[in-house]
């Protein structure tokens, strides 16, 4: 494992480095969903979605707040639990929409 505090510490302006430590491929009624887990400073773990899903009634796609946790297992079910927590295969006129932080 890096030291990021150090890395951090390079240069004033970085705000911020994540360590990727694993990757995922999920499918959720044909759609398939990317999952990337990150690791921070504090060794916590968080994840970024390639997709998220927007239902017909709502104005910009739907998330879950809560994306810190211990175990790179509890970060991938975090994450499969955000990606499904407000799709419906019945939604007619929802969709997946791609969140554009993750291609960067």
């Amino acid at each position: 494992m890096f030291d990021l505090s150090k890395l951090e510490h390079i240069h004033a302006d970085i705000q911020a480095v994540h360590e990727i430590v694993s990757s995922f491929k999920g499918r959720i009624d044909g759609k398939q969903i990317g999952i990337r887990i990150l690791r921070n400073r504090m060794d916590n773990y968080f994840f970024e979605l390639s997709h998220y899903y927007r239902g017909a009634d709502q104005a910009d796609p739907e998330f879950s707040e809560e994306n810190r946790f211990s175990t790179v297992e509890a970060a991938v079910e975090g994450a499969l639990r955000s990606a499904t927590m407000f799709y419906r295969s019945t939604d007619e006129g929802g969709a997946w929409v791609t969140n554009d932080s993750y291609i960067h």
